[in-house]
């Protein structure tokens, strides 16, 4: 295969994102923008109109397609339960007594959640972040950056994604050995997250009736243990009472890591996200049993909202695009971009870079653009540079996702606080380049002290 073919490829990759970046500016709808987008990939590769049809009917008998959108399914409803309930409000209220500082509240939600390799789990903190910025006069963009930054500041060093444990598979490592190397991007990502983010907030302090009573939201008619823990004057709920309040996320988090060791044990073909599905399914289940006397509507009308519909369909969209890159072979005919040590580092930038862009989630540049990386680097004289090099290779791919408009978490967070797309990622761009550089210099660091796997 000649360079000239890689770079074509790359070429018709850059020409279809590009395009979708253009749509979205001009305020076309994102489903719409990205079936554009997948239409000009399936055109340029000579993917025949006959066979479109093949392409979305494989993603939708998909078997991790399904029980994904299942997962983001329930997360929506849950939250939709806490919210009808007041349930997201309590817990943000009473957390305000033992953390003095708003800040630290708004991370907190996002970055917990974050411990959780759950596809589109930012959307699970965004009611916390909602209610926490309540009284802030934070704008819903300022929000969903907060929420979506702060998710992700663990991905690059927490064994438990899916795409960290594929990384240390392809490397035949152990996942500890790699996390000692990466673990020092989380404290930079927190860092860099707090400067650009959080750094300006000014928010007015708590007057003294608000630290002492916490409100009950509107329309909900509380149940007499509620209004005796949380209406009398001077008190402090205690932590005990935070824990009751947090009891649906507790569950979620406590039910995904038993239903993980329960099927990695009993049923182990079992699909990884399945488990989240279950805890989530327990999780609705204890918030609804938390809130029945506070909850009015119907059960049913939280089930399939306008904006859950809503969501469901980009996701639907998101896959087929994932799918037509698959099929149209772009990726791996990049593959082979050159051996010389130059090509090699550039190979190490853009293709996992290009894969996040694409496909906005971390299994999926780590599964496209890796192998090839590897069996790239395997025959060639910078083999002894492989931790540097993987390393690079997953900044370049982590800033890739963060910048993809088919980034999920990104997808639901706007949705949910009904911000541009576009002007998040817009304002993403300086986090994550700053992110990028002090990574850099790291990867610069490991190389000068002649680090190894």
């Amino acid at each position: 295969m000649e360079i000239s073919e890689s770079f074509l490829a790359l070429g018709k990759l850059i020409f279809a994102f590009t395009m979708i970046l253009a749509l979205l500016r001009l305020r076309v709808p994102l489903w719409l923008a990205i079936i554009a987008g997948t239409a000009v990939v399936a055109l340029s590769c000579r993917i025949a109109i006959i066979d479109w049809p093949g392409i979305v009917f494989a993603v939708v008998r998909q078997r991790d397609f399904l029980i994904f959108v299942l997962m983001v399914f329930l997360i929506l409803l849950l939250s939709s339960v806490q919210e009808a309930t007041g349930q997201s409000n309590l817990l943000v209220k009473s957390l305000e007594q033992h953390l003095g500082r708003p800040r630290l509240r708004l991370v907190l939600f996002p970055a917990l959640i974050g411990l959780l390799p759950m596809p589109g789990g930012a959307l699970f903190s965004c009611p916390m972040v909602k209610t926490t910025a309540k009284d802030m006069g934070i704008s819903e963009q300022k929000k969903a950056l907060i929420n979506v930054w702060f998710r992700h500041i663990w991905e690059l060093a927490w064994p438990l994604y899916p795409g960290y444990v594929l990384v240390c598979s392809l490397l035949g490592i152990p996942l500890s050995r790699l996390c000692q190397f990466t673990f020092p991007i989380v404290p930079l990502a927190f860092a860099v997250g707090w400067f650009f983010l959080l750094r300006d907030l000014r928010p007015s302090p708590l007057s003294p009736e608000t630290r002492v009573a916490v409100p009950e939201p509107e329309s909900a008619v509380h149940d007499q243990a509620s209004r005796q823990v949380f209406c009398a004057p001077g008190r402090i709920p205690s932590l005990a009472e935070v824990f009751l309040h947090s009891l649906p996320i507790t569950v979620t988090l406590i039910g995904a890591v038993f239903f993980s060791l329960f099927f990695d044990i009993f049923m182990p073909n079992t699909p990884g996200q399945l488990s989240f599905s279950l805890a989530l399914i327990c999780a609705i289940g204890t918030a609804l049993w938390q809130g029945r006397k506070r909850m009015k509507c119907l059960f049913a009308d939280l089930v399939f909202t306008a904006n859950t519909r809503k969501i469901m369909l980009l996701l639907l969209v998101i896959y087929i695009f994932k799918q037509t890159i698959m099929v149209s072979g772009l990726i791996h005919s990049m593959g082979d971009i050159g051996d010389s040590a130059l090509m090699i580092v550039l190979s190490f930038l853009l293709l996992p870079f290009i894969s996040g862009m694409l496909t906005g989630a971390m299994f999926g540049f780590v599964g496209i653009s890796f192998p090839i990386l590897l069996g790239i680097l395997a025959h060639s004289p910078l083999r002894e540079y492989t931790l540097p090099l993987v390393i690079l290779g997953l900044i370049a791919g982590n800033s890739g996702q963060m910048l993809s408009p088919l980034h999920v978490c990104l997808v639901v967070t706007s949705e949910f606080f009904d911000t541009s797309i576009s002007g998040v990622l817009r304002n993403l761009f300086a986090p994550v380049l700053v992110l990028f550089a002090g990574s850099v210099l790291w990867v610069l660091i490991v190389l000068v002290f002649g680090l190894h796997l």
